[in-house]
């Protein structure tokens, strides 16, 4: 894949800002160091090696602080350098409030006042610069693409997606298969045998096609050659998932799933993952336990029965077990049979409601993460009732069975709760692309990003309605050739 333009990964994009601004605060702070004990290299050789861990710590935080405002995604491109410079201002002074409060813990001491207000302020003008550059790359560049069309289905996709494509990408034109004449609006380019001209001539970065042309072998030469050249050949598929970091289930075939499981996954899968989850949880339960204890209190104190809620759920390969929650309903909520839970629920307890809302209630999940039965971030677990259900309806749902569940998840920081066919078919789509760029960074990143979600109270409606989305002529899911309503009702478990 092409990646000098827009269709270029969106982690390593986002990894690479983040990496850069870590690296800007650490060097700005030390070069403050350097000019306020220019005349003192005796002082400057004793203070750096005293606070170089606090200033590292601050440069850690800084970059999570700015992910967690979006200030790394394109999304955020629409914004003004004013309003960027108003936000990195607020970031750089939660990671000196951090890097200040690790001087007094581990040195008993604090910084100076002159090489603090140095550092400082190298550093914000420093990133701004970088912020600058990347608010303005973001906003200017459109990268130059055609499409190869095969059938009419192709061009009512061009159709219906137009305004999708042109929030990053300038459709140039459209090239057809042989023995096929367009009848759309969209410029012919020419034939596919003058297709290296054409992308020369147009000076066009990728070609989008569907699934049927790339599987074409007729065409495989042209393609070939031209992936060879430093053009990019890229499935509509793949144009989502790099664009948009989800993976339509209308465009999902088996062999996008066989080579979505590729060996680097399943290393991460079997090796490292379970590593970071052991060592995260650890860490997100000791800074929790205040907040458990808490809402430990408030459940006791508000309604009669257990503290603690066991609910069996479906976990890796659908091996059930019981996931761990504070009770934030009535003991007799399903006194006759699973029901799926609402917004505003009634059978909640007083303040289960403000439990649900802030995920307090999730935190003791944190316990099966330890025992091996859940990940830190993963497709939450489903009752197995449900997963039948939904399984019937949502073609693949059963895919998200093959990895771990999570406590919270890529779906869980995109998407808000679902009430329908659809909707359960949409947070699959953040489902596999989870489970195909499953990494350490972007499980990360989805924890910054839950941190988000949660300190909001959640993703509203309005957020779905917002959120881009790739269209097909039918607008259905289809499961051994038959339509599915997008309107079922489908249950509702109370995740994030």
């Amino acid at each position: 894949m092409n990646t000098n333009g827009t269709l270029s990964r969106h982690w390593l994009q986002v990894s690479f800002h983040f990496v850069v601004d870590a690296i800007i605060f650490a060097l700005a702070f030390f070069a403050g160091l350097s000019l306020r004990f220019d005349d003192e290299w005796r002082m400057l050789e004793s203070v750096v090696p005293t606070y170089w861990s606090g200033i590292l710590i601050g440069a850690t935080v800084f970059p999570c602080v700015a992910y967690t405002f979006g200030l790394y995604s394109p999304q955020t491109s629409t914004g003004n350098i004013f309003k960027r410079s108003v936000m990195l201002g607020l970031c750089l002074a939660v990671a000196m409030s951090v890097m200040v409060a690790s001087f007094y813990v581990n040195f008993s001491s604090k910084i100076g006042r002159g090489a603090m207000l140095i550092g400082s302020l190298i550093t914000y003008f420093a990133i701004l610069i970088h912020h600058g550059l990347l608010l303005r790359s973001l906003q200017s560049y459109r990268e130059r693409v055609l499409f190869i069309v095969s059938s009419a289905a192709d061009e009512a996709e061009i159709r219906l997606n137009r305004s999708l494509w042109s929030r990053r990408l300038e459709l140039v034109g459209q090239v057809p298969t042989p023995g096929y004449r367009p009848t759309g609006d969209v410029p012919v380019l020419g034939s596919i045998r003058d297709l290296h001209k054409i992308v020369n001539r147009m000076e066009v970065g990728s070609i989008l096609c569907s699934h049927s042309s790339m599987s074409d072998p007729t065409l495989y030469p042209t393609f070939c050659q031209l992936r060879y050249s430093g053009v990019s050949v890229v499935p509509l598929i793949s144009f989502c998932e790099d664009i948009y970091q989800y993976v339509p289930l209308d465009l999902v075939t088996t062999e996008w799933l066989l080579n979505a499981s590729g060996l680097p996954h399943m290393l991460y899968i079997k090796k490292l993952k379970r590593g970071f989850d052991i060592a995260s949880s650890l860490v997100v339960l000791f800074l929790l336990s205040p907040c458990l204890l808490a809402g430990m209190a408030l459940v006791k104190l508000t309604s009669p029965g257990p503290i603690f809620y066991r609910q069996v759920r479906c976990g890796r390969f659908g091996r059930s077990f019981t996931m761990l929650k504070l009770r934030t309903m009535r003991v007799d909520a399903e006194k006759d049979g699973a029901v799926w839970a609402k917004e505003k629920d009634p059978r909640a307890t007083p303040v289960g409601g403000f439990l649900r809302k802030y995920r307090v209630d999730e935190i003791p999940q944190l316990i099966n993460v330890l025992g091996g039965e859940m990940s830190l971030v993963g497709p939450r677990p489903e009752r197995p009732e449900f997963v039948e259900e939904l399984a019937a309806q949502v073609p693949f749902y059963k895919e998200r069975l093959m990895i771990q569940p999570g406590i919270t998840g890529w779906a869980q920081v995109n998407y808000p709760y679902g009430a329908s066919v659809e909707d359960a078919g949409r947070k699959l789509e953040y489902d596999l692309y989870y489970m195909k760029h499953m990494s350490i960074f972007l499980d990360l990143f989805i924890l910054l990003d839950t941190v988000r979600t949660i300190l909001s109270g959640g993703l509203s409606r309005a957020h779905k309605e917002a959120a881009p989305r790739y269209q097909t002529s039918s607008g259905r899911f289809t499961t051994n050739g038959v339509e599915v309503a997008s309107t079922a009702s489908v249950p509702r478990s109370g995740t994030i």
